[in-house]
């Protein structure tokens, strides 16, 4: 017999704490070497939660719109990693992804 509803919700509950441990960590780590930016701190909060309860990118996008939006909207910044991107979104992303805080 298959695994029940249950088991297979408990393990997914599972897996997904074990990745939100993971990166939390990394968010400890870029933080305790002042990697990570205060002003990207709020999203990184909102990522952890998604990947806490097993959201996709486009989940967390949904959900985080109007942030989304309002970091497409602006040009990237001068001087700073990145500076090359479409928009501060796409630049902000690259650099999550330089400090492993990308999770998709």
């Amino acid at each position: 017999m298959s695994e029940s509803f249950t088991e297979i919700s408990e393990q997914a509950a599972r897996r997904n704490m074990s990745s939100a441990s993971a990166y939390s960590a990394h968010i400890q780590e870029a933080m305790r070497y002042d990697r990570l930016r205060s002003a990207d701190y709020f999203l990184v909060m909102t990522i952890l939660h998604a990947v806490q309860h097993g959201y996709t990118e486009e989940q967390w996008q949904d959900e985080q719109k109007r942030s989304v939006q309002t970091l497409r909207q602006q040009p990237p910044e001068k001087g700073g990693l990145h500076a090359d991107a479409a928009d501060h979104y796409e630049q902000t992303v690259h650099c999550l992804k330089d400090l492993g805080l990308w999770p998709w």
